[in-house]
């Protein structure tokens, strides 16, 4: 028997614009991302928000005023932010290999995720609020308060690129050579691990913490192989990723069976698979 979710309205303000923002976000983001060779960062920093969902349900437990979607997701943002810093100063200042740092904080932030969730099934007898919206990413219940943080968050985003993106782009191609150039990239290294945590933040509630990874990747790593400059490459990455997500709206709307968060993975993975086949004929 499937289990199907709540049908999608394509044309529901709350979800355009939090779709929107998401796609938007993630997409200008994503070329720095495949610069930089930081793939890898969004996967820690996106399980890492799944610990901080642990930590509200263990909480709730014991604590029923806890117990609602707001808070579950507050501590998820938290624990983002943080491990992004985390991240960011163990692979920079202890001279920790930066997959071997992410790896630490993947690992402890899903047992620790896993931790809480079983602590509050224990108690509660039932699954903790917001288990399968962590997981797997859910639009049918957003707010026009969420769709409004979403959009403030994604408008966060592109001030800091636009207003800093010579001095990121500089940094992402050589970090050394950067910072004998004036550079400051101690500040910018920081800054890229933080616009790393809020994309995932806000990819979290539509495509969950296990796929929004790929949001994150994708649609640059499709851009990079196409485009001839960096501002091709941003511009087409972002094409591509406001028509990914689209298909993933409309197709997640047309078939109830499929999850909104691995429509919108598949249709942006076949994208991906589209680019080989044209890069192979020019």
């Amino acid at each position: 028997m499937f289990l199907l979710h709540a049908p999608i309205t394509p044309t529901d303000p709350n979800v355009l614009i939090a779709a929107a923002a998401m796609a938007v976000a993630c997409s200008l983001l994503s070329v720095f991302v495949i610069l930089r060779r930081w793939a890898l960062v969004g996967e820690g920093v996106s399980h890492s928000g799944f610990g901080g969902a642990g930590t509200a349900w263990m909480l709730a437990a014991f604590v029923p005023s806890l117990d609602n979607p707001t808070v579950v997701y507050a501590f998820a943002m938290l624990f983002c932010i943080g491990s992004a810093i985390g991240i960011g100063w163990l692979s920079r200042r202890q001279h920790v290999n930066g997959d071997a740092a992410i790896g630490i904080f993947l690992v402890a932030s899903l047992a620790w995720g896993f931790t809480g969730q079983q602590v509050y099934a224990q108690v509660k007898q039932v699954a903790p609020v917001g288990w399968d919206t962590f997981l797997f990413g859910r639009l049918e219940s957003l707010s026009t308060g969420d769709a409004l943080a979403a959009a403030s968050m994604s408008a966060a985003v592109i001030l800091v690129l636009v207003m800093l993106g010579k001095e990121i782009l500089a940094y992402c191609y050589d970090p050394t050579l950067a910072q004998t150039s004036g550079v400051r990239g101690t500040m910018l290294h920081y800054l890229l691990m933080i616009l790393i945590a809020i994309t995932m933040i806000l990819g979290m509630r539509i495509a969950g913490s296990v796929l929004v990874p790929a949001l994150l990747v994708l649609p640059g790593a499709a851009a990079v192989r196409l485009a001839r400059g960096f501002r091709a490459a941003v511009m087409t990455s972002l094409a591509f990723g406001v028509v990914g997500t689209s298909i993933g709206l409309l197709a997640a709307n047309q078939w109830r069976v499929l999850p909104l968060g691995p429509a919108i993975v598949l249709a942006l993975f076949v994208m991906f698979l589209g680019t080989l086949v044209i890069r192979k004929r020019v």
